[in-house]
């Protein structure tokens, strides 16, 4: 089944009938979607010119100790000045600019004025702009967050990651930069559908499929992952599936702000499961993890953690 671009546009901005909307539907529950792949790319690179908002984690870590808040108004910081489009053409004009920061070691569940709800991973952020659900529902992450997203035709909602944007409509999905220890951006799809876009690639995500990027990537293609893992972790818990152990320490670093360092004996190929509750103190996992393989661990100072070979394995 084909579908006209203009379909797609009249479907995202709200104008289709009601015959149009079931049309446009059933076309997207369709495993194949390469006409409205190509129309969500074309949307991407339109929006190029939009800057990118730097998030450095080290910036907000001191907006986390200075304001101890969850909500943090960017307004108190300056004005950020953006390029935005508007129906007379291109104007610079001020924009204040809001952050979501969650500075503490549990997770905190927000609400967006559109009705979406952001489940947000300790340690870390989303900024948005004060226009929010004016006309565009746009957000940039720093870390890990769980969305579940409020259905409006008229209004994408997009997530930016470095270089890749997340567009959907109503559905529920997780985005991590923080989980991979080569850096790697990871998309995971609960429900509903979404395009994982690039200013040179894009493809649609359907329940069950995640994709993981990096900026030396040149494609990627989605792969199934363990729902349970993304379902679980909202509830505070550490889950590992035969996760790479350098993967596991960095999204134990990401979620509990403790610092891993690995020795370069221990091996790359080293995998661990299980299911930590969110109570578990760091030491308890690593110890675990080092029955399991039969490193050692080293508690430097009061928050940092050496994982090193054993001088005897007697």
């Amino acid at each position: 089944m084909n579908i006209d671009n203009s379909l797609l546009e009249k479907y995202f901005k709200g104008t289709c009938t009601d015959e149009e909307v079931k049309l446009v539907e059933a076309y997207l529950s369709q495993p194949e979607t390469p006409e409205a792949d190509e129309w969500f790319q074309e949307r991407y690179e339109e929006s190029a010119g939009t800057p990118v908002v730097s998030m450095k984690r080290n910036i907000f870590r001191r907006w986390y100790s200075a304001a101890a808040a969850v909500a943090i108004l960017i307004g108190v910081l300056g004005w950020m000045w953006q390029w935005q489009h508007n129906s007379a053409g291109k104007n610079l004009v001020a924009s204040a600019w809001d952050t979501l920061a969650n500075s503490g070691n549990d997770i905190k569940r927000l609400a967006m004025t559109d009705g979406s709800e952001v489940w947000l991973a300790p340690h870390s952020s989303v900024i948005y702009n004060q226009q929010y659900n004016d006309s565009t529902r746009e957000l940039w992450l720093e870390g890990e967050a769980f969305f579940r997203v409020k259905s409006d035709q008229a209004r994408p909602f997009s997530v930016h990651t470095g270089k890749l944007v997340t567009t959907a409509l109503g559905t529920a999905f997780n985005i991590s930069t923080t989980s991979k220890a080569d850096g790697s951006i990871e998309v995971s799809l609960l429900e509903g559908k979404v395009s994982v876009a690039t200013s040179a690639f894009s493809c649609i995500l359907h329940p069950g499929q995640m994709i993981a990027w990096r900026d030396d990537l040149v494609s990627f293609a989605p792969v199934n992952f363990n729902l349970q893992e993304v379902n679980d972790w909202r509830q505070g818990k550490m889950v590992f599936d035969k996760t790479l152990l350098a993967d596991a320490f960095a999204r134990m670093q990401a979620r509990t702000g403790c610092k891993i360092i690995i020795d370069p004996s221990i091996k790359k190929d080293l995998k661990v499961s299980g299911t930590f509750p969110a109570s578990t103190p760091v030491e308890n996992i690593l110890e675990a993890m080092q029955y399991v393989h039969g490193f050692k661990v080293e508690k430097r100072g009061n928050n940092t953690y050496a994982i090193v070979t054993p001088t005897n394995n007697n």
